[in-house]
């Protein structure tokens, strides 16, 4: 409405001013003809007060033309702004509903489909919104019942232990406390988890970098960390690195992911398989720009579905062939986090069910590293 209405004023100044400076050229033209050849005078209909009365009459028959047709531009600009804002105003006010029901924790919302470009890209961009946030949700869920179970048993046993040894049941020696020893570890475990999925999610993942640190070693000594386990699954552990390695990261930290990353796949597994972990370096980065050094950890077990490949990197996530293991979803989420803070990156890749799984780990290396040949 404000743009019609400038838009008349600025009609109506402009129409005056173009019309009235053509009437008065026009006059002047004429009454240069009339004197000329000596015709009209102030009483005559053509003399210059006929005129006058004439351009009078003109410019008020202008003012009202231009008056009613600013009159019926702001009418028909009324009509117009007020169809076009319902038809904007509905599909805003759904979206709005649908935010709000989203946000009070309702995720099964009806998004609507508007047919305006703009407000059909909003409304699936909240539509998706909705669908991972629901996924998040049944994860979160999903995870309390798995983590209170995680608890419930530890817990369990060592209350089993702790009144069988106050009942005399069971001698308090070095085996029954052990007992209760590994299940405290357990528990330990499942808080320094779910400590460092918070940290992770924060961003405040604490990372002491050690210069030069040797990248082979740190793989070694995880590799090392599970034979034993790999070993219990009768599935072996293949070690391909050089003799040394030299890539600025913090060995506590990476040994961490390659142990998550081992013992995945040591759980997707089964008997008679090996998993092979392969340590290179230096190789052109991501975009052909800077060196990256490498760990692979490739398994010949379940594989990953379609999709997969990013979803296992969500926390909470847990595969259908993993539903019923051990573990509580978020080991991979903090190791990316963990690869990511290094400036790296971890990614999976997989032929599909039953085909094996390929974990890369990234690392950048700033200067020349030290990569003796492989003995």
């Amino acid at each position: 409405m404000l743009v019609a209405l400038v838009s008349g004023l600025v009609t109506v100044v402009v129409l005056r001013l173009v019309a009235l400076q053509g009437w008065d050229r026009a006059m002047g033209m004429g009454e240069g003809v009339g004197a000329r050849h000596g015709a009209g005078d102030d009483g005559a209909p053509g003399g210059p007060a006929g005129m006058a009365g004439f351009r009078a009459e003109f410019v008020d028959s202008v003012d009202r033309a231009v008056l009613v047709g600013v009159v019926v531009g702001l009418l028909v600009a009324l009509v117009l702004g007020v169809l076009a804002a319902r038809r904007t105003a509905r599909p805003l006010e759904q979206l709005r509903t649908a935010a709000r029901d989203l946000s009070l924790g309702r995720y099964d919302v009806d998004v609507p489909h508007p047919g305006t470009t703009e407000l059909a890209g909003l409304a699936d961009d909240v539509r998706e919104l909705g669908e991972r946030l629901a996924a998040t949700e049944a994860r979160r869920a999903r995870l309390i019942g798995e983590v209170a179970h995680e608890m419930r048993t530890p817990l369990t046993v060592t209350r089993g232990y702790a009144e069988a040894m106050l009942d005399g049941v069971v001698p308090a020696d070095e085996v029954a406390l052990g007992k209760v020893v590994d299940q405290t570890r357990r528990l330990e475990r499942l808080a320094e988890d779910l400590g460092s999925l918070s940290r992770a999610e924060e961003g405040r993942l604490e990372v002491r970098v050690v210069e030069d640190a040797d990248l082979a070693a740190t793989v070694a000594d995880a590799v090392a960390a599970v034979h034993d386990r790999a070993a219990g699954h009768e599935v072996t552990v293949r070690l391909a690195a050089p003799d040394r390695l030299v890539v600025r990261h913090d060995p506590d930290r990476i040994a961490q992911v390659v142990t998550n990353l081992l013992t995945n796949a040591v759980r997707a597994s089964g008997p008679g398989d090996r998993v092979e972990v392969t340590v290179d370096g230096p190789g052109p980065g991501a975009g052909g720009t800077g060196q990256v050094a490498t760990v692979e950890v490739v398994d010949h077990g379940v594989g990953l579905r379609p999709g997969e490949e990013t979803a296992v990197f969500e926390r909470f996530y847990r595969g259908e062939e993993s539903a019923d293991a051990d573990g509580s979803g978020i080991g991979l989420t903090i190791a990316r986090a963990l690869a990511r803070a290094h400036g790296g990156d971890l990614v999976a890749a997989s032929d599909g069910p039953g085909r094996g799984s390929r974990f890369t780990m990234t690392l950048p290396v700033p200067g020349p590293a030290s990569v003796p040949p492989r003995g």
